[in-house]
């Protein structure tokens, strides 16, 4: 069964990341999380948009198969290897 998770993903405006590094993670968001989730869920699926805080804020909806506990951990990972905060939506 598929489920839909809706996250906030952004830089902390005290992040040590060059801004040139912030615009390719977030330009790239959909497929660096799509490559992630596919590990365990090929079908997944990664939509990506703009938030209204500003150019280092995504919106990113997950539909996926995955469990509660992998999709956190993914986003653990993918928050610790990039820098990025991410926050689930109601």
């Amino acid at each position: 069964m598929k489920t839909n998770f809706s996250f906030e993903v952004q830089y902390l405006a005290q992040s040590d990341s060059a801004q040139a590094e912030r615009d390719a993670v977030m330009g790239d968001l959909g497929p660096r999380l799509q490559k992630l989730l596919a590990a365990g869920d090929s079908a997944a699926s990664v939509q990506v948009s703009d938030s209204h805080k500003g150019s280092n804020h995504k919106i990113v909806e997950l539909t996926t198969t995955l469990q509660d506990a992998q999709i956190e951990a993914i986003l653990k990972a993918f928050s610790a290897q990039y820098g990025v905060r991410v926050d689930a939506l109601e």
